[in-house]
């Protein structure tokens, strides 16, 4: 399971192992595990992303350089990389949810948290 990019706790081992024995008489085939992990993998990894990739994301939207994205940061960014021109209303709503803070620009540990939901 490691090996495939899942670490499970404990518990989960535990929840695991008896899902096996209740369900598939103590007994696993290659077919049976595939149908087990494919959920808990893909809860697993759906939010993974490299730090690396991260900042440069970060970095697109952030076009200053000044650590933090500002509304008109975020309009700019929208517009450029997805062809998409939010209204004010729109681009303070997005920032208004990722802004921790509450300084009114979303910096790169808010902008990592927002993008990992």
């Amino acid at each position: 399971m490691r090996t495939m990019g899942y670490m499970p706790t404990e518990m989960e081992l535990i929840e695991l192992s008896q899902q096996i024995n209740m369900n598939l008489g103590g007994r696993v085939d290659f077919e049976d595990f595939v149908e087990l992990m494919t959920p808990k993998l893909l809860a697993e990894t759906a939010g993974m992303i490299g730090l690396q990739e991260m900042r440069d994301a970060f970095k697109e939207f952030d076009t200053n350089g000044d650590g933090e994205i500002t509304l008109d940061e975020l309009q700019l960014a929208m517009q450029r990389l997805m062809g998409e021109r939010l209204t004010p209303r729109e681009i303070s709503d997005v920032v208004k949810e990722a802004d921790i803070n509450g300084d009114g620009t979303v910096d790169f540990e808010e902008f990592v948290k927002m993008m990992s939901r």
